[in-house]
């Protein structure tokens, strides 16, 4: 099984534009964006959801996870789900510079495939900020993004990360 993580990128983008039009469209304009988690599972259910956290306090504190069942998402029925392998088969991903990665005879399967898939997430939200996705989307003053895996092995940016890079 071979996945080309470079593959889903324009499907990351359509769905974070519907997801900005769905959330301008049901909201009110004075509740103001205060965090944009895209989040994500992988190896498992293989899906992604990306939030529009609304509290007055809000916060990148893992919310947005008590919220995937309200949360329109986005399914990745290619990805891999790891208990349904034979033992023995390989599992590669393709990585957004082309790298060909087999990811179940590393030690770490989890987190080297949270960081191919989190960093072809972040990538879109970057891609998607440059294209002006969120210009018209009512939020807080250099409203944060953030892109999680559910489990925890993947964090975009990290906690050590103050460059502002995740700014809108």
């Amino acid at each position: 099984m071979i996945i080309d993580i470079r593959e889903d990128v324009p499907d990351f983008l359509a769905y974070i534009r519907q997801r900005v039009e769905q959330h301008m469209a049901s909201s009110q304009p004075s509740e103001l964006v205060g965090v944009i988690t895209f989040g994500f599972e992988i190896g498992q259910g293989n899906m992604a959801w990306l939030d529009f956290d609304t509290r007055s306090n809000a916060a990148p504190d893992g919310k947005w996870t008590v919220r995937v069942g309200k949360t329109p998402r986005l399914d990745r029925p290619k990805w891999p789900v790891f208990y349904k392998i034979p033992k023995g088969k390989p599992v590669f991903f393709i990585d957004l510079q082309g790298r060909k990665v087999e990811v179940l005879c590393a030690e770490n399967t989890d987190e080297l495939v949270a960081a191919i898939v989190g960093d072809a997430m972040k990538q879109a939200l970057l891609k998607a900020r440059a294209e002006g996705f969120f210009n018209l989307l009512p939020k807080v003053p250099k409203c944060p993004m953030f892109v999680e895996h559910m489990e925890g092995f993947y964090s975009w940016p990290t906690c050590n990360d103050h460059s502002g890079e995740n700014l809108l």
